[in-house]
């Protein structure tokens, strides 16, 4: 699994709309449970929306989760939103994205695909 997930992260490709702003997926395994824990950092004190979505496929079947909130940067300009986890095993294949925005713009985007396809 630690090998997973280091695909996972050299996997992870930044899609950033905006310099400004910075998104780290915050992605661990451990015993078999992928938790994904994103943080975003941009300016100080700007409300930001996020849209979280986790699809994991395997021989067990396929699942989904979808999550959207606000996160406020703090005045470090740090923000962390809810976490997702989920039960991965050996050949499941996962992917994690997630896209925030300042209103209507997008100024971040990350997603990690594995296996890559």
């Amino acid at each position: 699994m630690a090998r997973a997930l280091a695909l996972l992260l050299v996997c992870a490709s930044a899609l950033a709309a905006d310099p400004a702003y910075r998104l780290d997926l915050g992605i661990s395994m451990s015993g078999g449970t992928l938790r994904v824990e994103p943080v975003v950092a941009g300016p100080a004190g700007k409300t930001l929306r996020y849209e979280l979505n986790v699809r994991r496929e395997g021989k067990g079947g396929a699942s989904a989760t979808s999550q959207a909130g606000t996160v406020r940067l703090d005045g470090a300009g740090k923000g962390q939103f809810a976490y997702n986890s989920l039960s991965v095993g050996p050949g499941d294949r996962y992917v994690i994205s997630v896209k925030v925005y300042a209103g209507e713009r997008l100024v971040a985007s990350e997603q990690a695909v594995e296996p890559k396809q």
